[in-house]
């Protein structure tokens, strides 16, 4: 039996009687094909199940057609739960908006290696675009990209916003309303257990913490905790443990939140009549803890349609202006923050 033959730029050019070079052209996206042929060729293209050449497509357009996230995490390390997270639903925009655009995960975590592994990836042109994810206040990774010219979009800002494309949540307006929360529910002794210093939004929640704090004439207790295994735990035990006897605990993370939870039971703290304790990120543990936790919830499908959408024009070979966008938190009320509080202390 003859098997068919895998159709190509050339039997669409013959069935349609038209040059080779316009069926490439047109399949490619350029703009100066006739509207009403482009859309006989991918009529046909598609009727003749085309598949196209990537490498040989990647070779006349100079592009690669692919969206790069280097993680800045120790590697094979996934328990940021935020990261995976966000990965699955941006993977899954991205698809949406686009299957023939990859998205090209890898590793680079922070030290001196990080920028040679960002230096690989432009000079071997793997990708059209960086999505920066976990920005620092000064951040090396958009120093070198924007030294270099390559197109990239930052999850989170710097202190250099003005100067970048960037999409972030508006974390001082959600902790300054998450611990007016807490202060209306009876609590005077609150601390936020905030990501370290060098991470910029840690900067922005701790601001919105304090201004809350203030308003109310309440002494103010930030402590800074990496997410590594057994940390946050540790951190817990010793605030519990403390003589400021606190009572009120606003988390960075659900992650911290979930340890904070557990560091109570440990010394037999009940945690939904003794204490306030909210998360962020609304991630599966605030759901799935036991008492469940309250938290500050952002849209991961709304940060991944900005990010694409501010990407979208460097994926097609074009220049665009600078752009933006502040995505607000809401509050997710679960068990974690009962009402029913009074202090025991």
């Amino acid at each position: 039996m003859k098997k068919n033959k895998k159709p190509t730029l050339k039997s669409i050019a013959e069935q349609l009687n038209i040059s080779v070079t316009t069926v490439s052209r047109a399949l490619a996206g350029y703009q100066d094909v006739n509207e009403k042929t482009r859309q006989q060729i991918e009529k046909v293209a598609q009727d003749l199940g085309y598949v196209p050449n990537l490498a040989a497509r990647r070779l006349v357009t100079g592009k690669a057609d692919a969206i790069g996230i280097l993680l800045p995490v120790p590697y094979g390390d996934m328990r940021d739960h935020f990261l995976s997270n966000f990965l699955l639903h941006f993977g899954q925009a991205l698809h949406a908006h686009d299957p023939n655009i990859d998205l090209v995960i890898s590793y680079a975590p922070e030290g001196e290696q990080e920028l040679n592994t960002y230096r690989r990836f432009i000079d071997s042109q793997r990708v059209d675009a960086f999505l920066v994810m976990r920005t620092r206040r000064y951040d090396p990774r958009v120093d070198l990209l924007t030294l270099e010219n390559v197109p990239f979009v930052t999850h989170g800002r710097t202190e250099n916003a003005d100067k970048h494309n960037w999409v972030d949540t508006d974390a001082q307006k959600g902790f300054e309303q998450v611990t007016q929360y807490l202060i209306d529910q009876g609590h005077t002794s609150i601390v936020l257990l905030n990501f370290p210093e060098r991470i910029f939004t840690s900067q922005l929640r701790a601001e919105g913490y304090e201004s809350a704090m203030q308003r109310a004439h309440l002494p103010t207790h930030v402590v800074t905790t990496e997410l590594t295994e057994g940390t946050p735990y540790k951190v817990a035990l010793d605030l519990l443990q403390s003589d400021r006897k606190f009572t009120g605990f606003i988390c960075a993370s659900d992650v911290i939140a979930y340890e904070v939870i557990k560091a109570a039971n440990t010394l037999g703290i009940d945690p939904m009549q003794e204490l306030g304790i909210i998360g962020c990120d609304n991630l599966p543990v605030s759901s799935l803890s036991q008492p469940s936790i309250t938290t500050l919830r952002s849209s991961f499908d709304a940060h991944s349609q900005a990010l694409i959408e501010i990407l979208d024009p460097y994926l097609k070979g074009y220049t665009a202006p600078l752009r933006n966008k502040l995505v607000n938190y809401e509050l997710v009320e679960r068990q974690s923050t009962s009402t029913s509080f009074s202090s025991v202390f």
